[in-house]
């Protein structure tokens, strides 16, 4: 017996126990009018009861070329290719019911169709996560973020039903992760992090989970941020007054530095123009929070600034930004992996070595809370030591 047949008839026997499942018989059929080259258009029928639903499909041939049996192309120019896309369809309509029973949800017809079309896609966990990010309200950093996460989940499985989630199922995929693809853990931090937005948006659209949201718990990864000392940034300052700079490094690098003054993220660095930053106290608003920010360019800054005149004028990409000051590390005999996000944390390290207090660096980082500005504290344990010797206890002798 054809697997399908096998698997469908195991479908007719949960029927008659789950009553969610709806008695649903489905076929292929060749419409009788036809267009100016003689063609007729190929069609989807669904019918459950007395009801009956259409769903035409991208395939046109001539009458003559259509199995009425077997309900297949006959041999002609294209009918491979055709065939294929029905036997695709016939083997989703498989997976879709195989899952709408597995979560225990009725199936309907018009369901049935909608999630052909993956325009409401509710059986596998990448369509439905693709499906929400691209018709969800977030913005360009968060839609760029979720497309990475997606894009692993891809080439992990092309496709991940609903019903073959599970918290092992997420373990081995952490694990893929770490050793397959090589990240770290906070790059699977911020994966699993997404993922857990749309386990969340599943369970509140009805979705039935193999396991409760709440047992879904995202740890985050314990990390000292990299964080350049006061000495290296004097020698990256130094690189970009020298008359031999390489001219390719002088915008990344006067980028870096403008970060490493402000605390700004690369985001906002990107959203600056020339005119912004032409008064001492300029105001902008945070890409990723949108809240609005003064800011102060120091004396230092501003002889960076009028030093490039390019700085917020000609653009790089975050990566081509990134790739550049890795080789600028290197030339400057800096022994760290170098990035913007870099400038900001040595931005926050210095703030605090210099006696700022940390909510007053909330308020500079932007963070929408304190717990965000936290990270930077225990950096900063060791230079507290010696103050200390500042505690004394003067008692006086009553004798």
């Amino acid at each position: 017996m054809h697997t399908n047949s096998v698997l469908q008839s195991v479908f007719d026997t949960r029927r008659d126990t789950k009553k969610i499942f709806v008695a649903m018989t489905h076929k292929f059929s060749i419409r009788s009018d036809k267009n100016r080259d003689g063609k007729s258009l190929v069609f989807l029928i669904v019918r459950s009861g007395k009801s009956k639903t259409t769903m035409n499909l991208d395939i046109k041939i001539e009458n003559k070329y259509w199995d009425n049996v077997k309900c297949r192309v006959k041999k002609c120019e294209n009918s491979d290719n055709f065939n294929i896309i029905l036997d695709t369809i016939d083997a989703k309509i498989i997976l879709i019911k195989r899952d709408f029973l597995m979560m225990e949800r009725q199936l309907t017809p018009e369901l049935l169709i909608e999630n052909i079309n993956n325009s409401t896609p509710e059986f596998d966990f990448i369509s439905f996560c693709t499906f929400h990010s691209e018709h969800g309200n977030y913005k360009p950093n968060t839609l760029k973020a979720h497309k990475t996460a997606i894009n692993k989940l891809k080439e992990y499985r092309k496709e991940i039903p609903f019903s073959m989630l599970s918290l092992e199922f997420f373990e081995k995929y952490r694990k893929y992760l770490l050793e397959n693809k090589g990240n770290r853990d906070p790059t699977c931090f911020t994966d699993f992090k997404i993922i857990k937005k749309f386990i969340n948006l599943a369970d509140d659209k009805g979705i039935r989970l193999s396991f409760k949201k709440e047992k879904f718990i995202v740890r985050e990864a314990k990390s000292t941020p990299v964080f350049l000392e006061e000495e290296e940034v004097g020698r990256m300052h130094k690189y970009f007054f020298n008359e031999f700079i390489n001219k390719h490094h002088i915008l990344p690098l006067g980028y870096f530095l403008f970060s490493c003054y402000t605390g700004l993220r690369i985001s906002d660095i990107q959203n600056l123009r020339r005119q912004d930053i032409e008064k001492d106290i300029f105001r902008f608003q945070h890409v990723k929070t949108s809240n609005d920010q003064y800011m102060k360019i120091t004396d230092e800054l501003r002889v960076i600034i009028d030093y490039c005149p390019d700085l917020f004028v000609e653009r790089l990409s975050d990566q081509k930004i990134n790739k550049h000051l890795k080789k600028i590390a290197e030339t400057c005999k800096i022994d760290k992996t170098i990035s913007m996000h870099v400038g900001r944390h040595t931005f926050a390290t210095t703030f605090l070595k210099k006696s700022g207090s940390i909510a007053k660096l909330s308020k500079l980082l932007g963070h929408s809370s304190m717990k965000h500005t936290m990270v930077y504290g225990h950096l900063t344990d060791q230079d507290a030591l010696p103050e200390m010797e500042r505690i004394s206890y003067q008692f006086k002798d009553e004798n």
